[in-house]
């Protein structure tokens, strides 16, 4: 089969929206599970590891993962940044210092914090122990 350079031009947007829709990997289905602390591997060392628990859609579409982190003492997660998905973080263990849009603020133990959609902010361990925390993203439709 031969193509001439307008069947060729006119075929060119939809393989390149083919292509762009086949490199885009959807989350897939959340299922309903217990997952289980000592099944959910860490990767990394002592001064910062995690682990994803999960990451998919839920029933209405809704795109979600949960991780958790570890810091050592003085630890930052990442210099400040931002991003379209919100995140709620709970602090489990130590103290964490919230970066939030150039200002600072502690969170102890049993604290929450929530970083809106496109705010700069990081999270730092300030105290002498290692801080532990979980956090919820809320991707909505962004994978």
């Amino acid at each position: 089969m031969t193509l001439s350079r307008r069947e060729l031009t006119a075929l060119l947007p939809a393989l390149a929206a083919a292509n762009a829709a086949a490199q885009t990997t959807p989350a897939r289905m959340l299922p309903s599970k217990i997952y289980h602390n000592n099944q959910i591997p860490y990767e990394g060392d002592q001064k910062k590891k995690g682990r994803r628990f999960f990451y998919g859609t839920n029933r209405s579409g809704f795109n979600l993962e949960m991780h958790e982190t570890i810091l050592g003492p003085g630890m930052e997660t990442h210099a400040p940044h931002k991003h379209v998905h919100e995140e709620i973080v709970i602090v489990i263990e130590g103290t964490v210092e919230a970066y939030l849009e150039g200002k600072t603020e502690t969170a102890e133990a049993g604290s929450v914090i929530y970083f809106a959609s496109n705010q700069m902010h990081s999270a730092r361990n300030a105290g002498g122990t290692p801080c532990r925390y979980y956090v919820i993203e809320l991707r909505g439709s962004e994978a």
